[in-house]
């Protein structure tokens, strides 16, 4: 897309806000039931548990997009807020990608750790050394959690899963390849420095100030690399919308939906690189190669 900074970042807007509709019919088809949808009869085909795993974790990546929407019409200092909500999101969309693709059992291990996570919140060890403190409801902690949670009990287990996101995306790639590249592509272009800025580490803040305009220190130089980086953050929870998008077409085989997410999603391409977008080629993006078959 030929246009200034401000252009892209209103295209960007515009295809998020399409992917929105896109997700609130996936949402509505998990929830309340079949609808008729460019032709096709869309009927969900998971599981109880899938759904309502999915459902939370897709509604509650859609809600931070419009936080994500809301704040990117700022430039500065509060683009570096935007940077946490990313990371949610995409974590979020990768979450519900995975339940859609996944044996069901995996979405019933995660929505038993919802009560075990709840708690535990009331149960566990804060601090080390003399800085230390524990919370519990009973007098002996680890017997309460392997009589209420047995199968979070044993040493390792206390997680709804044991795969990092890149292994998750691999698994879910391996369903929908498509959902797994798009979801690669999120995942490259903020989980590291979104994690940098969450931690408060030096180079986070250094990223943040310097992204785009290394060796110019004038304010008009950092609100353009502030705004370069919205780019980049639109791009990225764009690119994990699209990845569960596809992957809950795939599995319901619902041509009309998955078309439509793809036309969004090399729209989104064209507008981040100035770029036409190859479906049988390696693409690069801002973040490097990205496979997109």
């Amino acid at each position: 897309m030929a246009g200034t900074t401000s252009d892209v970042i209103e295209e960007l807007r515009a295809i998020i806000g399409a992917q929105q509709e896109l997700l609130r019919l996936t949402l509505w088809v998990m929830s309340e039931g079949p609808t008729d949808f460019a032709g096709q009869n869309l009927s969900c085909i998971l599981a109880r548990d899938q759904v309502r795993a999915a459902c939370a974790t897709s509604l509650g990546a859609g809600q931070s997009i419009n936080t994500i929407l809301a704040g990117a019409a700022a430039v500065g200092i509060p683009v570096r807020d935007l940077y946490p909500i990313a990371r949610a999101v995409v974590e979020g969309f990768i979450n519900a990608a995975f339940f859609v693709t996944q044996p069901v059992e995996v979405s019933e291990r995660a929505m038993k750790h919802k009560d075990y996570a709840a708690w535990k919140h009331s149960n566990r060890a804060i601090g080390n050394g003399d800085f230390a403190f524990r919370l519990s409801s009973g007098p002996d902690h680890k017997a309460a959690a392997a009589t209420l949670f047995p199968d979070f009990a044993g040493k390792g287990q206390d997680s709804w899963s044991t795969l990092d996101a890149p292994s998750k995306i691999n698994r879910i790639g391996k369903v929908a390849g498509r959902a797994g590249g798009a979801l690669l592509g999120a995942y490259a272009l903020v989980y590291a420095v979104s994690s940098e800025i969450i931690h408060g580490s030096v180079y986070g803040m250094s990223y943040f100030m310097s992204a785009y305009n290394q060796g110019d220190k004038s304010v008009e130089a950092f609100r353009a690399g502030t705004a370069a980086q919205v780019i980049d953050i639109l791009t990225a929870v764009s690119h994990a919308a699209s990845g569960f998008l596809a992957a809950f077409a795939k599995v319901h085989d619902c041509k009309p939906l998955a078309d439509i997410e793809r036309e969004l999603f090399r729209r989104m391409f064209k507008a981040a690189t100035g770029e036409d977008l190859d479906d049988g080629k390696e693409a690069s993006m801002p973040g490097g190669p990205l496979k997109t078959s």
